[in-house]
């Protein structure tokens, strides 16, 4: 059966499509994957093959197109929203990544498994793990996700006391509704650089009635976090742009549960956060092949960005949730990938605890 509406031209999960360029319908059936409830078709293959030539080609039309989205966006055409307390303009939760130099490795991993065991015991925290850093010896990266910043559970006195590092190679980088109590606690360590965003762009979901499909999926969540260098001077056209295309993204992908950025310290750089609760639901309908989503970041959000490989990038996800990832854009590969089945330094993410099972399972899409 084929994964996509023939009347309207639009794919499955109701995401944006132009049916004008082309029809996914004439490319095959959707086959879907028993192990990993990933839904190919005939044409994903194609477009993952293509994405490598055609992006760049996109990105390098940008110029020309931008005056039209300048015209467009002020007359009202593309009908940019712009309630400030509309959904996809909000970030109640507050979500922490840090990468920290620890004096032992065997101290840390049993500090950290118990605070983070604790801390998934409350009902606001979706996601307290940690990883040892591949690249850097006696290094570990951690990841935190609370509904609200009075849900983010203070660190342990001996966890604490496990970091070895300075502000010179350590950072912890702060998104969403974090507050004064929350940046106080966290600056009490000083061998950490602390970035928080004082704008988050995008959207960080809060659950509840109306998001609970895309908090309930039961599929290992995939998370990539990136710094990215930003041509000078186009930090705040491409912010614009890029909540623009999140605005989009937000009720075309049920299960994209934050794509979001923050303004770096430092010049011309950002942030970026990705957190999808299920492959097909979360990553693959965020930037559907074609759409106006694609449109308004390849041409307006990607040419903002220094070419070449991010300064930082790390995803986290099932294995076969990141190969299909990287297959679909080789683009993909510049995060480092970290797998839950290998080296998972306390509980699995949980975005859907306490909440009834909503979305559809992996077999039932097809």
């Amino acid at each position: 059966m084929a994964n996509f509406n023939c009347v309207t031209g639009a794919p499955a999960f109701g995401q944006p499509f132009c049916p004008c360029l082309c029809c996914p319908c004439c490319l095959g059936d959707s086959f879907l994957s028993a192990s990993s409830g990933i839904t190919v078709t005939h044409y994903d293959a194609v477009v993952g093959k293509l994405a490598p030539v055609a992006i760049p080609l996109l990105v390098s039309l940008g110029p020309c197109f931008q005056p039209c989205y300048k015209l467009s966006d002020a007359t009202g055409v593309c009908c940019v929203a712009t309630d400030p307390k509309r959904p996809s303009a909000s970030s109640k939760p507050v979500v922490i990544f840090a990468k920290r130099t620890v004096a032992d490795l065997s101290t840390y991993t049993a500090a950290f498994t118990k605070y983070g065991t604790a801390a998934m015991e409350g009902t606001g925290v979706r996601a307290c793990f940690s990883f040892v850093d591949r690249d850097t010896d006696n290094t570990v990266v951690q990841f935190t996700w609370a509904d609200s910043a009075s849900d983010l559970p203070a660190v342990p006195a001996d966890l604490a006391a496990c970091y070895a590092g300075g502000p010179e190679s350590d950072f912890c980088v702060v998104w969403g509704g974090w507050d004064a109590a929350v940046k106080e606690a966290l600056e009490a360590d000083p061998k950490c650089k602390y970035e928080f965003g004082a704008e988050t762009r995008g959207f960080l979901k809060s659950p509840g009635a109306e998001t609970a499909a895309g908090f309930a999926t039961g599929s290992p969540p995939m998370i990539w976090i990136s710094k990215r260098k930003i041509k000078p001077g186009m930090l705040p056209f491409g912010g614009t742009h890029f909540q623009y295309g999140t605005d989009m993204m937000y009720p075309a992908a049920p299960a994209a549960l934050g794509i979001a950025e923050i303004t770096a310290d430092g010049p011309d750089a950002t942030w970026s956060l990705r957190v999808f609760n299920d492959y097909n639901m979360g990553f693959k309908a965020h930037f559907p092949v074609p759409s106006c989503i694609l449109c308004r970041m390849a041409f307006n959000v990607i040419p903002t960005w220094e070419p070449g490989k991010f300064a930082v990038g790390y995803n986290f996800s099932s294995k076969e949730y990141i190969e299909a990832a990287v297959a679909s854009n080789p683009g993909n590969a510049s995060y480092t990938p970290y797998f839950y089945a290998a080296g998972l330094i306390g509980p699995e993410p949980d975005f859907g605890k306490g909440m009834t099972l909503t979305a559809p399972k992996p077999m039932d899409m097809h």
